[in-house]
Parts: C-alpha cells; structure tokens; sequence
C-alpha cells in the first residue's frame, strides 16, 4: 500500500472523528446556553454532512479495491460516487440557505413582541427567497448529474445550438408557470401580502398561513382552505386588515325611531366599553350617521387589538343596545306611522250606513 493511501485513509477517519467531536460538542452547547446556532446547525447540518463524508470515506476504499474488482466495476462504482457528492453536496447547500434562514428570522419569533409584524416580513421575504434558490439550486444538481454521463456530454453542443429556439418554445409554453414564478419573487421583495396576514379576497376573510412561489393559501374563519394563484395579489384588489398593524375599528349600527334618546345611549355605549377586554382603551364614538324617512342610524365605533377582538365587540355592543331600547324606550323602536286628517276623516264613508235597498 503507496503512502498515500496510507495518508487518504488516515484522513478520512480523522475527519469522521473530527466532525462527530464537532456535534457532540455543538448539543452540549445547546443544551447549556439554549442558543439558537448550535440547535439549528446540529438540526439541518449534521445528516447532510454525515452522508458527505461516507461518501468520501467511500471514495477513498475504492482505492484498496481496484486491484480486487474489474475496470468496469470500478468504474461504475466511482460514477456513483461522483452522483453521490454532487446530490449530497446540493441537499447541503439547500440545508445551510436554511440554516440562514432560520437564523435571520429567529429574532422576530417571539409573537408577543412589538415586532411581530417585522418578524413576517422578514419570514416572508426570506422563506420565498430560500425557495427560489433552492429551485435554482435543484436545478443545477441535476444538471451537473447529468453532465456526468458521457451521453449527455456528446450531445451538449448540440443542445446550446439549439438553445435558443428551445428556450423561446419553452418561454412560450410555460409563459403563466413563468409568470407565477416571478410573481412570487416579486411577492418576496415588495410583499403586498406576508404569511400571518389578515385579508378579505373575494369577499373571503381569514389569514395567510402559507406563501408559496406560485399560489398562497387563506385559512377562512370557518376552517376552509382558499389556494389563490400568487399573481392574484399583484393583478387584483384585495383588503389586508394588517398591512401596518392589526389595530381594527369596530363598527356597531344600530337603527332606531326618531323618539330615542341619542345622549341617553351614548353615555351607556361609553360605559360598556369601559368595562369591556375587548376595546383597546384608544378611540370610541357614538354618532348619528344617517336621518333617514323613518328611521334614525346611529353608529357606535371603538378600537380593538385584532380583527377578532373587532368581531366580537361589534356582537357583544349590539346585542347591549338592542337590548337596553327594549327594556326602556320600547316605543323608540322602528315603526311605521300614518297620519290622517280630519278632512280624511270626514270624507270617509259612513261604515254604519245601511245600503239602499230596491223597490
């Protein structure tokens, strides 16, 4: 055996030694100091680069076997290897963009914090991101996986030849996959809409729970799941209740008879909402907004944390109000009056009167 084989082998398990060393230390880290580098990197790391160094170890014994096995055999069995570091070495570059990721973003995980908001815009933006490279990067794995077969590699000239009439078919036959695509990377920098946003699409209310680069999907208040092609948010109007944040106005009508007495029901809509959790303690008002022909609208508003929080108010205020007019101005609900006159009186017929009789 030369002495470089001696020196390959010795390496290799030094290596394997030297990297498990490295992640037992890295869990005891974790486990001490609670940080987030180490967890994420013995998390996504350690499997992805365990399976490299198999390989390369599995490289090196190819070396000791070449003079028990064919040329042939070898030679297969080092193509497969050469596949086997380029997949391993693409999964790897995908775990540390995610890695990347995780740790970017990890500042902004405590949704208690003031900076919830900047938390899903930064995931957004780099979770879409991740997603376009690692599109980028499963690409180019196969393509160097295939430029690995002799095949492939004699007809490579005549593929970039041709790759311009190719590439103008292909543009013209996946023009929506493509627009899709670049939606979405435009979804990531300008981001209109971010996962954990509340939106109205369509008269459909709920909240992004997932941002993909070509459709997003709306989790409605009653369970559904709404999947909307990405560009829909760039080609279409649509509501996002927290765009800045998630400050919401409640907004309580209620319809009542000229008779009922406004101030009376402004005081006690003010007084509900003092001892309500719901309202936010900021703005609340209580005003008539229309004088209609038989009807007054008055109409109660107070801020709240949440479009939820907004829902449930406008519930708990309106059931108060209709309530409290019953109990003490029943006569103040809406009805419809008639008038009539005394000329009208007069004019009407006699319902007493017996009618002629004939002779």
């Amino acid at each position: 055996m030369e002495g470089t084989e001696y020196f390959s082998i010795v390496s290799v398990v030094g290596g394997l030694i030297i990297y498990q060393l490295v992640f037992v230390g890295l869990r005891a880290w974790a486990r001490k100091k609670k940080r987030a580098l180490p967890t994420l990197l013995n998390r996504y790391i350690y499997y992805p680069g365990m399976f490299l160094m198999f390989v390369i170890a599995a490289s090196v014994g190819l070396l000791f076997l070449k003079d028990l096995i064919g040329p042939y055999t070898l030679r297969i069995l080092e193509h497969l290897v050469r596949i086997l570091i380029i997949i391993g070495s693409g999964f790897l570059l995908i775990r540390i963009l995610t890695v990347f990721r995780e740790l970017t973003v990890y500042h902004y995980q405590d949704e208690e914090t003031d900076d919830i908001f900047r938390y899903r815009r930064v995931s957004t933006r780099f979770t879409l991101i991740q997603r376009v490279l690692n599109f980028i990067i499963g690409i180019l794995t196969i393509g160097a996986v295939l430029m690995t077969f002799e095949s492939v590699r004699q007809v490579g000239s005549t593929i970039l030849a041709s790759a311009g009439v190719v590439g103008l078919i292909v543009g013209f036959a996946a023009q929506k996959s493509l627009g899709s695509l670049f939606a979405g990377i435009q979804i990531a920098v300008s981001q209109p809409v971010r996962i954990g946003d509340v939106v109205v699409v369509d008269e459909y209310f709920g909240t992004i729970t997932e941002i993909t680069l070509t459709y997003a999907v709306l989790d409605t208040y009653d369970g559904r799941r709404l999947v909307i092609p990405i560009n829909f948010f760039l080609e279409n109007t649509f509501e996002n209740w927290t765009r800045i944040s998630a400050d919401v106005v409640a907004k309580i009508y209620i319809r009542t008879d000229y008779s009922v007495p406004v101030d009376e029901l402004r005081k006690v809509f003010l007084e509900w909402l003092e001892t309500s959790d719901l309202w936010d303690k900021r703005k609340a008002r209580f005003l008539v907004t229309k004088a209609e022909e038989k009807t007054l609208e008055l109409r109660g508003t107070a801020t709240t944390r949440n479009s939820d929080d907004a829902f449930d108010l406008e519930c708990e205020m309106r059931e108060k109000l209709v309530h409290y007019v019953q109990q003490n101005y029943p006569d103040a609900l809406p009805k419809t009056r008639m008038v009539v006159s005394d000329q009208e009186q007069s004019e009407a017929p006699n319902r007493t009167d017996q009618p002629p009789t004939g002779d």
